[in-house]
């Protein structure tokens, strides 16, 4: 009897340490695969801009402040997209995708070259610009046709989670660019797209004070891009605001588009 009870024992405590074995294995496995990095990452950023939205307390009353353009007129985020006039069917395929009417809130202008523009002093003649006139939006992005912009996402995100004013996103440089103008992008990657709230622009280059948020996963990689791209990774459900520039133009936005479309905004 006793016999039995021993290999029963050492039966038990071998099943127990299997049973436990898996699940650190499998625990271990979910908790890097790129999804849920992607997710959880993106997620607690956002949960701290938040925060800082909270504790902004209410808005300020509309109208005020000497506004430029009425509030009602403005859309929550406007998108100024650097596209060379040979790319037609490039931004053909954007505006029936991530710039799509049915995309609310959203409006999004079309700047043409003819002739070869670094993104730095694309980024700076436009912040100048507005800085003038009316920002007709809660936030500017400027970008290039280069990446796919996950607006679903990020208006969702100004509507519940980004701070309303001192705010800016962008792509963190390898290197401080010391000659970019102003100065408040030294610290931001020029290649990539720059979220930026309306106050920031309207003051610009005299919010060289603030600092920038830098994107972090919020930004894919060419390589989280790609595995999106080949299905490798189900981008229906992942949060993030910007591809990786995409080779293939048009193609590339369209498939993207097509594999996230089906997002569950962000809850309040």
């Amino acid at each position: 009897m006793s016999v039995f009870f021993e290999r029963f024992t050492l039966f038990c405590v071998i099943a127990v340490i299997t049973a436990l074995s898996l699940i650190i294995v499998t625990s271990v496995q979910l908790a890097h695969e790129p999804e849920i990095v992607i997710n959880r990452e993106n997620g607690n950023l956002l949960d701290s801009l938040k925060s800082v939205r909270y504790a902004e307390g209410k808005p300020a009353v509309l109208g005020s402040g000497g506004e430029k353009c009425p509030p009602s007129d403005r859309a929550r985020l406007l998108v100024v997209v650097k596209s060379p006039k040979r790319n037609r069917k490039v931004r053909q395929m954007i505006r029936r995708t991530w710039a799509h009417p049915s995309n609310l809130g959203v409006q999004v202008k079309f700047a043409l070259t003819r002739s070869p523009e670094e993104q730095a002093s694309f980024i700076r003649r436009h912040l100048k610009h507005f800085s003038r006139r009316c920002v007709p939006a809660d936030y500017l992005l400027i970008t290039s046709d280069l990446f796919f912009i996950n607006t679903p996402q990020i208006t969702a995100a100004i509507n519940q989670q980004l701070p309303r004013s001192n705010t800016i996103i962008c792509s963190k440089a390898d290197l401080r660019h010391h000659q970019i103008e102003p100065k408040f992008l030294t610290e931001c990657d020029p290649e990539a797209p720059v979220l930026m709230s309306r106050d920031v622009v309207a003051a610009a280059p005299a919010s060289e004070a603030i600092k920038p948020y830098f994107g972090a996963r919020l930004y894919l990689s060419p390589v989280e891009t790609g595995k999106i791209l080949n299905g490798t990774i189900d981008g229906t459900d992942l949060l993030f605001f910007f591809s990786a520039q995409v080779a293939d133009g048009a193609r590339s936005i369209n498939r993207l588009w097509m594999v996230t479309r089906d997002y569950r905004a962000i809850e309040a």
